[in-house]
């Protein structure tokens, strides 16, 4: 049910909606549609690409969703993507910075994170699963909603998802209205009142 709502509805709509921007936080490549699904959380440091590489083991079916702490590291890559993609897991989104753009863009995985570097740290795996974590300045906790797209990332707590998703059918009512008026000639401002 969740997956065929969600599968037309974009990024800007469940942000008009109320679902919380992940603010910084970009799209690496052309994703192409609509990506969604529980939130898999790991907090670590920027040095350590460790944990983030061991998450994928447990996010099947997930979005992993990374909170990294200092300096500009890399804790995400090619090889790191290829896995993911391999093992189920549907995206993930970093609180930091990723490296081997060539690689992400070219096995097409959905990659979203502040930005990108050469430089990458070590597998020192010494951060935690599976707690609340900050990612573009909002709080996600495990089991939350994350959905992404050409325009960003929003986030869902699991227990709003049914208020957010009936503000998103009015929304998208009123811009099929509006849509149809364009259409016959009418000019936006004048649908709008300004």
């Amino acid at each position: 049910m969740i997956t065929m709502i969600l599968k037309d509805i974009s990024v800007p709509n469940l942000s008009d909606a109320g679902a919380k921007v992940l603010k910084g936080i970009k799209p690496l490549g052309n994703i192409q549609g609509v990506v969604f699904g529980e939130a898999f959380t790991v907090k670590t440091s920027s040095e350590d690409w460790g944990t983030v590489v061991k998450a994928i083991s447990y996010s099947r079916g997930k979005v992993i969703v990374v909170e990294c702490e200092g300096e500009e590291y890399a804790v995400w890559g090619g090889l790191a993507s290829l896995n993911a993609k391999l093992k189920g897991v549907v995206a993930v989104v970093i609180e930091g910075y990723v490296r081997d753009l060539e690689d992400i863009r070219r096995i097409r995985f959905p990659v979203f994170s502040r930005g990108y570097t050469p430089r990458a740290g070590a597998p020192l795996d010494r951060g935690v699963m599976g707690v609340t974590v900050t990612c573009g300045g909002t709080t996600v906790n495990p089991g939350d909603i994350v959905v992404g797209d050409c325009n960003g990332v929003v986030v869902i707590e699991r227990d709003r998802l049914g208020e957010v998703l009936e503000r998103v059918r009015e929304i998208k009512r009123k811009e099929s209205k509006i849509r149809d008026r364009i259409m016959r000639g009418m000019d936006l401002k004048d649908i709008l009142g300004l």
